[in-house]
């Protein structure tokens, strides 16, 4: 499943062919040191290049409701409620942008793909986990957008935290999905692994105003 633009091209990669994502993965959350966990085997891998240059990545992972139980979400969010409400789901993680990267093309051949496998997958939701510099700022601007308790997650992980009220901008996807009609939990998580807070976020397709799901329709025929 491939997408171009130009100069830019979209890849979605099995493991065994995502070695520069999995570079680029590396030099963004760790200094260089590999990236690789046991969620990586059961996904695809989105590459988005400029030309030859790897300049951005993601996880995505096809799930039903064990899926979502056995995944990287779960580990941190009681998905109970959430896996009854949405029984097929795309778990989407490990995003990132190639340091310096500034290139607004990228993030929208990242939304072209993510589009054209919920069309092709027949999902229900989007969600995964969203993360803010440890200091939490920007999540004053999360307050309004909480998910319902009818599918919300619950808590789990032991290290965490309210919703810091500190003001900053958001994420520029995470700013996108809310703009689209996505949700986040009541709660951060500490991830000491990658030193970030983070926060569940789910997009259900539904959600998305007619007008902006014309909008994505829109780049997967402009890509």
């Amino acid at each position: 499943m491939n997408l171009t633009a130009g100069r830019w091209r979209a890849r979605l990669l099995p493991l065994a062919m995502a070695g520069a994502a999995f570079d680029l993965r590396a030099r963004t959350f760790r200094g260089g040191r590999d990236d690789v966990d046991r969620f990586d085997a059961h996904a695809r891998h989105l590459l988005i290049e400029d030309g030859t240059l790897p300049v951005a990545c993601a996880r995505l992972t096809v799930q039903d409701a064990a899926g979502m139980a056995a995944g990287y979400t779960a580990q941190h969010y009681d998905l109970t409620a959430f896996a009854a409400c949405f029984p097929r789901a795309l778990e989407v993680g490990r995003i990132c942008l190639a340091p310096g990267s500034r290139d607004a093309e990228a993030g929208r051949l990242l939304l072209a793909m993510l589009a054209r496998v919920v069309m092709a997958e027949d999902v229900a939701v989007l969600y995964g986990c969203s993360s803010f510099p440890s200091c939490g700022t920007g999540m004053a601007r999360l307050a309004r957008h909480k998910a319902p308790e009818t599918w919300g997650p619950g808590p789990k992980a032991a290290n965490r935290t309210p919703l810091p009220m500190i003001s900053g901008p958001l994420p520029p996807l995470l700013r996108s999905y809310l703009s689209l009609g996505a949700a986040v939990s009541d709660h951060a998580v500490v991830d000491d692994d990658l030193n970030t807070l983070h926060v569940f976020t789910a997009l259900p397709i539904a959600a998305i105003p007619p007008a902006r799901a014309r909008l994505l329709t829109g780049l997967l025929d402009a890509a």
